[in-house]
């Protein structure tokens, strides 16, 4: 991880993947449903590299049809967590609701193999499990790498009240 921290803002450029812009019909997707009320509300970061270079995921994923319980607002890939009560969601169901496939041999659209890490409190751990099980904490960056990985990663800091 890099040595010093990029702030994640909603204005972060990232390059743009190019994948369509996503609708949805307010169905519950893979255990997904429509938002209640956000009594819980945590966020978790992905990020998905192609050949070194951070890929910008499509804004208002779960956001049509109705507001979801994971749904992004931005390209930041900030995934937000909202429900009534205390629920663990996974990287599996967020990609089931963005409708992109999620596999070490091609996941939305990148070429494999594909490589998955998990930086919690820091600390970058090397994936090696099925990746739909990687659940959505908070705080947690779960980054995604086709190709080249990039040389460093960066070490994100948080917005105040998120």
């Amino acid at each position: 991880l890099a040595a010093t921290y990029t702030d994640l803002v909603a204005g972060t450029i990232n390059s743009p993947q190019g994948w369509p812009a996503w609708s949805g019909s307010g169905q519950p997707v893979a255990g997904v449903g429509c938002l209640v009320n956000e009594d819980y509300h945590i966020h978790a970061l992905v990020s998905i590299y192609k050949d070194g270079v951070r890929q910008g995921l499509p804004d208002n994923i779960g956001r049509s049809g109705c507001a979801y319980e994971l749904h992004t607002h931005d390209v930041t890939g900030t995934i937000h967590i909202e429900t009534n009560v205390p629920k663990k969601f996974t990287l599996g169901q967020l990609f089931a609701l963005w409708r992109q496939p999620l596999l070490a041999s091609g996941t939305a659209g990148l070429p494999g193999p594909i490589r998955f890490y998990v930086i919690d409190k820091e600390v970058l751990t090397p994936y090696t499990g099925d990746p739909g099980d990687i659940e959505l904490a908070a705080h947690r960056e779960i980054v995604i790498v086709s190709g080249t990985p990039p040389a460093t990663l960066p070490k994100y800091r948080w917005p105040s009240g998120i």
